[in-house]
């Protein structure tokens, strides 16, 4: 049995149904903020454990609220070589967490955050750290050998490649099954296959899969 506590790393980005995200919650969880994210911290109603970051998205209320809770902060310079996500998703690997799950870094007006966000779940793999991007429709994971796919039957699972192909791709529980399939970078035949089950199993010999559930509406 492991003690490992689960680590949830709260970004910047835009945050709609705060129920939802108050609801991804479990008592036990650590809570690391990367810079403004703990303005969404408080919002959702969750003091964090730490604040990481330059400070240049943190208003003045929040950082008397974060001051009046005594908030541990983690501070860098503005000028520095990794983003405010990263360094909180470098200090959350060092928890040696169960998983991390990572909240308000997808959408918002910013395409290029939401793409390097992304690209930081490969971060997390190389370290052995199971992690989840997620907000109200999505829930996106990197696998390398096996995944399950949890959610309702019509809601979209999408696999992407992130090396130049992946090879011995099978899947169970989905619409249109791969039998020991190669899928390959940049190419769309993975894409909004659909669960039939609640669950769907991904597995694959070699490569890199970025695995993608929408929620149907």
């Amino acid at each position: 049995m492991t003690n490992k506590k689960r680590v949830v790393v709260v970004a910047n980005g835009s945050l709609g149904d705060l129920g939802y995200y108050r609801s991804l919650l479990v008592p036990g969880d650590h809570i690391i903020c990367a810079d403004g994210g703990a303005a969404r911290a408080l919002a959702i109603g969750v003091v964090p454990d730490l604040v990481v970051g330059d400070a240049d998205s943190l208003a003045p209320e929040t950082r008397f609220e974060l001051g009046r809770l005594a908030v541990p902060f983690l501070s860098f310079p503005a000028e520095k070589d990794k983003s405010d996500l990263e360094l909180a998703l470098d200090h959350a690997a060092e928890l040696n967490p169960a998983e991390i799950l990572i909240i308000g870094a997808l959408g918002g007006s910013r395409i290029e955050h939401t793409f390097a966000s992304i690209c930081l779940l490969a971060v997390l793999l190389q370290k052995g750290i199971p992690a989840c991007l997620a907000d109200e429709r999505h829930e996106i994971r990197l696998m390398e050998k096996e995944l399950s796919v949890r959610g309702s039957a019509g809601d979209y699972v999408s696999l992407f490649p992130l090396t130049p192909s992946a090879t011995g791709v099978h899947t169970a529980g989905l619409k249109y099954p791969l039998r020991g399939e190669t899928l390959y970078f940049a190419s769309t035949r993975g894409l909004s296959n659909e669960l039939v089950e609640t669950a769907a199993r991904v597995t694959a010999a070699t490569g890199l899969l970025l695995v993608i559930k929408t929620v149907k509406t």
